[in-house]
């Protein structure tokens, strides 16, 4: 099922071109496509919810409380990696890096289940690979090329007293988010003939399957590519790999920093994989892509590991973003025996 990449772009070139619908999914390295007609998906294989648009309408609302089980690596082990990333960001190397790690845990219901069960604008499963349940936009581009990018930088405890002007205030947080959307800005103008920012720093807030709440900073970022974009929607998604806001600025050596990095910070062998990657969905006119954020791993021994991590800057605090880290092993379950609608963002205005 997997292909390269140019063998990607090459099916990519003739679905779009017979207006053929199809999922898309590539690795955070960019080197491993699956690329497949939306009518050849077995949903006993992989099962995809792109907000609304699903090969499985057996979503469940009941069940088990979640039991999620964490079992996070040693302080002292995540410092190593961060410590490494800090020195690299001192000397100049880079500005902003997203460190990476992940955490061995037990669920009590299945990576199938975790699927029909959690609330996200995009969602994955793949048959004893991943389960992603991920609220991160990465591009959509309507039919008349209209694109939008919605880099998500910045958590909080909602449940902490004014959570959300703490996280807006917040300098380290500004600086860290308002330094992903330039780097969006310059990846998008790779494609397009105009690129602007349609909404700076607005909250969302997510429901966690403790019952407790995160509060989450996004940015809409606009571009308008050329009438012909459908003749070319592959090397388009290609060129802006991997996603600006789960690497750091400048891209290209922060990812070198990142390898290294995460070598202390993964277990013996493991990397990120497919985690931090992209899928979505071209249904014939348009593209709609999130990122693959909050994100459960089934190793080959049927063991689980939960992947998460954080933007650092010269002024991260180790032992903050080692929180942060825990903080972000959740799953985001349906509440009240309903599904709750995705939030549709405001349209780009050209």
């Amino acid at each position: 099922m997997e292909i390269n990449r140019q063998s990607a772009i090459s099916k990519i070139i003739f679905f779009s071109s017979e207006n053929i619908p199809f999922l898309f999914l590539i690795d955070f390295t960019g080197n491993n496509w699956v690329v497949e007609p939306l009518d050849n998906i077995d949903s006993d294989e992989i099962k995809f919810w792109i907000n609304g648009k699903t090969n499985d309408h057996s979503i469940r609302t009941e069940g088990p409380d979640i039991v999620l089980e964490k079992y996070p690596m040693d302080f002292a082990q995540y410092k190593a990696g961060f410590d490494y990333v800090r020195q690299q960001i001192i000397h100049g190397n880079s500005f902003l890096v997203n460190l990476t790690a992940e955490t061995p845990i037990a669920l009590n219901i299945s990576l199938e289940e975790v699927f029909k069960r959690s609330e996200a604008k995009y969602k994955l499963w793949w048959k004893d690979h991943f389960v992603c349940f991920s609220p991160e936009i990465f591009v959509k581009i309507d039919e008349s090329g209209l694109m939008s990018s919605f880099p998500m930088k910045g958590t909080i405890d909602a449940g902490l007293l004014n959570a959300g002007e703490i996280l807006l205030s917040d300098r380290k947080e500004l600086y860290e988010h308002t330094t992903i959307v330039d780097l969006i800005r310059n990846d998008l103008s790779r494609v397009a003939e105009k690129v602007w920012v349609e909404q700076f720093r607005y909250i969302d807030k997510i429901e966690t399957h403790n019952r407790s709440e995160l509060l989450q900073v996004s940015s809409q970022i606009c571009a308008k590519l050329n009438s012909q974009w459908h003749e070319q929607p592959g090397e388009i998604l290609a060129a802006l790999l991997p996603a600006g806001s789960i690497t750091g600025a400048p891209k290209t050596k922060t990812v070198e920093i990142i390898r290294a990095a995460e070598k202390l910070t993964y277990q013996e062998g493991s990397q990120r994989g497919y985690y931090t990657g992209v899928f979505g969905i071209f249904d014939g006119k348009s593209v709609d892509s999130g990122v693959m954020i909050r994100y459960i791993e089934q190793k080959k021994d049927g063991s689980l590991t939960f992947k998460s991590g954080g933007g650092i800057t010269a002024n991260s605090i180790a032992e903050k973003e080692y929180e942060e880290l825990i903080q972000k092993i959740y799953v985001p379950i349906v509440r009240n025996h309903s599904i709750t609608k995705p939030e549709t963002p405001q349209p780009c205005l050209p």
